[in-house]
């Protein structure tokens, strides 16, 4: 109900224009076209408008009447049907934006965004579910993201978000995001009034390898350690690794393939970056960089 008011609002706030609908013009210019006199007041009591000469066609007025509604409810529709809504699938998707954004969608998950003037008037989407974004950097137009509670704004970078039933967490592969609390359900207190721009002292910044979430019903997300050293390599196909130890290198490969691997020297440490889809190809190079070997059940 709350989604079908606020389209109401903007509707509304899109199309008026003072003066534009004026009961008192309009009443004087049927009056003239019907015949018709008004006899104003006479000691207190209002004397209604009578018909000079012929009978007012009340019927032409309520058709215009119904006209005009109708084309002001056809207008309203098609903004609203505006939103164009990438359906669930059961396997992952990608997707192309108008702008050549691309979102890669994991099962399950939905993307709506206005087709109209895409990349042009706004680069505007709503998700819900798991998408990796690679957004086309334009510096004159922020690609902006609200996700169950949680508000992204990037120029232009590749990141993850996920909405759950305990929040929103978004994931930063490159470049720099903001992230804060939906503006239509940010909490009331200063600096932090309802329907303002989302600035950045609103959320936080974050770069590269950084994770942060914003729990359901908190006012600002917080940071926290990621639970894998790539949680968007489903979809990014890119695997970043900073002194870790060998058994976390392969505890994510082994969930991001489907295969068990492990290694006679499990507290080695890798330090490197390996792009790709190939497990064996990624697996070679690891075991060169380290000279051991690597054995998949």
């Amino acid at each position: 109900m709350k989604e079908i008011q606020d389209g109401q609002f903007a509707f509304v706030a899109r199309f008026f224009q003072a003066g534009r609908f004026d009961t008192a013009s309009a009443w004087r210019q049927f009056s003239r076209a019907h015949g018709l006199r008004r006899r104003g007041r006479i000691g207190g009591r209002r004397y209604p408008a009578r018909p000079a000469g012929r009978p007012v066609t009340w019927g032409y007025a309520l058709a215009l009447t119904g006209a005009f509604a109708a084309l002001a409810l056809g207008i309203f529709l098609f903004e609203r049907s505006a939103w164009t809504t990438v359906p669930q699938a059961a396997s992952a998707q990608t997707i192309i934006l108008p702008d050549r954004t691309e979102a890669t969608l994991a099962p399950g998950s939905t993307l709506r965004f206005r087709s109209r003037g895409f990349g042009r008037n706004g680069r505007t989407v709503r998700m819900d579910g798991k998408v990796y974004f690679a957004v086309e950097h334009d510096a004159d137009l922020p690609f902006e993201i609200t996700a169950a509670q949680g508000f992204v704004r990037v120029l232009g970078t590749r990141f993850q978000v996920e909405t759950t039933a305990d929040g929103t967490a978004v994931d930063v592969v490159d470049g720099r995001v903001l992230f804060a609390h939906a503006p239509d359900g940010r909490r009331q207190g200063r600096g932090h009034r309802k329907g303002l721009p989302v600035r950045e002292q609103d959320g936080i910044v974050l770069t590269r390898g950084m994770h942060a979430e914003l729990a359901a019903g908190a006012a600002r997300p917080v940071l926290r350690e990621p639970q894998t050293a790539n949680p968007a390599a489903w979809a990014s196909h890119l695997f970043r690794y900073e002194d870790t130890p060998l058994s976390a290198v392969l505890q994510e490969l082994s969930a991001q393939f489907g295969k068990d691997l492990s290694t006679d020297q499990p507290d080695r440490r890798l330090t490197g970056e390996f792009e790709g889809t190939d497990l064996r190809e990624i697996l070679g190079l690891i075991e060169e960089a380290l000279d051991l070997t690597i054995y998949i059940k």
